[in-house]
């Protein structure tokens, strides 16, 4: 049976990611206690639902007090996402058990996604495991979850300016995306994609223009690639 490995490499790669999920944890669970949560339902529901985005618009519409099916339904669409997530890291998981899966699948954000896999495709000595991507993730998710907690909990004292707490989720992409400026085709995706975003997010509705511009400028890049492979083997 496999096992959960939390060891230097990994608190390495975890520290940017909580970083930013301290301060955002933070103010999530002060929108939670404004919603009408206790600090133990924000915990618990930052360890079942372990998703950013998808908990601050869950939050925000159980304030309006939408319904239970409204909130599920829409969380469900924003983390869509996701699913690109998991099949692009399957290829390094051949062989483990379904509950190991289930398991990882669990903990993958924006974030555990993009260090896991750069740390898959980087970390060849020693090779970077399955055990050490599940750490990261479980890990990952007990700085957000505990960070939500005490944002909830010391509600009454805590105001920080929502400008700045949006902010720290920008600046911990960006740093994570660093690791993937490597070359001019991974630049030129990455900035197709951003600038899509942009545009789609203006009359594409529930976040979808997230998984619409990724999966554009996933599919010219892959395009790009195929079609500069296809022209070196007509040449040789």
């Amino acid at each position: 049976m496999s096992s959960i490995t939390v060891n230097r490499r990994v608190l390495q790669k975890l520290i940017p990611i909580a970083i930013g999920y301290l301060a955002l944890g933070i103010a999530c669970g002060i929108l939670a206690q404004q919603a009408g949560l206790t600090p133990l339902e924000a915990l618990g529901m930052s360890v079942l639902v372990f998703a950013g985005s998808g908990q601050f618009i869950g939050i925000a519409m159980m304030a309006q007090g939408a319904a239970l099916v409204s909130i599920g339904l829409t969380i469900f669409i924003v983390n869509l996402r996701h699913l690109l997530f998991s099949s692009t890291l399957m290829n390094f998981f051949n062989g483990r058990s379904k509950n190991f899966l289930i398991g990882y699948a669990h903990g993958i954000t924006d974030e555990t996604f993009a260090v896991n896999l750069n740390a898959f495709e980087t970390e060849t000595d020693p090779r970077w495991t399955c055990e050490e991507a599940l750490g990261l993730n479980i890990t990952s998710c007990a700085v957000w979850s505990l960070s939500n907690a005490l944002g909830c909990y010391a509600a009454a004292y805590l105001n920080p300016p929502t400008e700045l707490v949006s902010y720290l989720l920008i600046a911990m992409f960006l740093g994570i995306w660093v690791n993937y400026l490597t070359d001019r085709k991974m630049i030129i995706t990455g900035l197709v994609s951003g600038l899509l975003a942009i545009l789609l997010s203006q009359i594409v509705p529930y976040k979808l223009h997230i998984v619409l511009a990724t999966l554009a400028a996933s599919g010219a890049a892959c395009y790009i690639t195929e079609r500069h492979a296809g022209g070196a083997d007509n040449v040789r």
